[in-house]
C-alpha cells in the first residue's frame, strides 16, 4: 500500500498543501525552551485520563482520572507527572491534559468586629451550566501517541507544547470520517467546505488556524512523513498555535486517517 499525505502535486506519494486563515499576530515574546518547575498538584481536564504503569503511553493502565479531580506530582520525567493515586499505587500522566493547581496563600485571620444585626437575604443556588461530553476527550492510542510526538518536536524547537483540544479534536474526527466514507484525500470536504469553513460551522473559535492531513498504516510513519514535508513541518512548529485536535479513522486504502487541526487563540 503506498503512503500518502496531504497534496496538490500529482505524481509524488508526499504531498504537500499548507493552508492558513486569519492572519497571525506579531510574538511581542520569546518563547522559553526551559520547562517550568514541576507543579505541587494538578487538575485533570479531560474528561477521563488514563493512568500508566509507566512513563510511556504503551505500557498497562493501572487507574483513570476524572475531569477536574486533583492529584499529587511526586516528580516529573519528560512530558510525563509521577504521581500517587487514590489507591495507593505510583503511576505516570500526560501533563498535557493537566493544569496545575496554584497554592493559596494562607488566610489572613481578619481582626473581631461586632456585626450588625441583618436579616440576611435568601440566596439562590447558581445554576451549573453542564460540561458537554465530548467523544474525543477519550483519546485513543493513536490521537495521544501523535499528540505526544507532535508536542515532542515543538519542545526540541523551543516552542510552547501544544494544548489539546476536545472540541477541536471532535471536528477533526468527523472531517477524517468523511474522507473515508467519501473516498476523496482532499482539504476541502464535499460535505462542509474548507477546513475554516467547518471550524466556523462547529464554532470553533480561533485568531489563526491551520490543517494537516497523512493517509498511513501508522502513527509513526505519519508524523515522519508530515515532518518531512515543508508545508506540514512548519504547521507542527507554527509558535502563533495554541491548540490542536486530532482525528483518526480506519481507512481501507491507507490504513489510517489522521486529520490535525490547529488553531491559535
Amino acid at each position: 500500500m503506498k503512503k500518502r499525505i496531504s497534496a496538490i502535486l500529482l505524481g509524488i506519494f508526499l504531498i504537500g498543501l499548507l493552508l492558513t486563515a486569519g492572519q497571525a499576530s506579531p510574538q511581542t515574546a520569546v518563547l522559553a525552551a526551559a520547562e517550568k518547575a514541576c507543579p505541587a498538584k494538578v487538575m485533570v481536564t479531560a474528561n477521563n485520563l488514563n493512568v500508566r504503569a509507566n512513563s510511556n503511553t504503551q505500557s498497562s493502565i493501572i487507574d483513570v482520572l476524572k475531569n477536574n479531580q486533583v492529584v499529587n506530582v511526586l516528580g516529573q520525567k519528560g512530558n510525563w507527572y509521577i504521581i500517587k493515586t487514590d489507591n495507593g499505587e505510583i503511576g505516570s500522566i500526560l501533563k498535557w491534559f493537566t493544569r496545575p493547581v496554584e497554592q493559596q496563600p494562607a488566610p489572613q485571620q481578619p481582626a473581631p468586629q461586632q456585626p450588625a444585626p441583618q436579616q440576611p437575604a435568601p440566596q439562590q443556588p447558581e445554576p451549573q451550566q453542564p460540561v458537554p461530553q465530548e467523544p474525543s476527550n477519550q483519546l485513543s492510542y493513536e490521537q495521544s501517541r501523535m499528540l505526544e510526538l507532535v508536542n515532542a518536536e515543538r519542545t526540541k524547537a523551543g516552542l510552547k507544547p501544544l494544548t489539546w483540544d476536545a472540541d477541536l479534536a471532535r471536528v477533526a474526527n468527523i472531517k477524517a470520517k468523511d474522507m473515508v466514507d467519501n473516498n476523496y484525500f482532499s482539504h476541502t470536504s464535499p460535505t462542509y467546505g474548507s477546513p475554516f469553513e467547518m471550524m466556523r460551522k462547529f464554532g470553533i473559535q480561533y485568531r489563526t488556524a491551520g490543517e494537516n492531513l497523512a493517509g498511513y498504516p501508522s502513527v509513526e510513519g505519519a508524523h515522519n512523513g508530515l515532518m518531512n514535508s515543508e508545508g506540514h513541518r512548519k504547521n507542527i512548529l507554527n509558535p502563533s498555535f495554541t491548540h490542536i485536535g486530532i482525528g483518526v479513522q480506519k481507512s481501507p486504502r491507507y490504513g489510517y486517517v489522521f486529520v490535525q487541526m490547529f488553531v491559535g487563540r
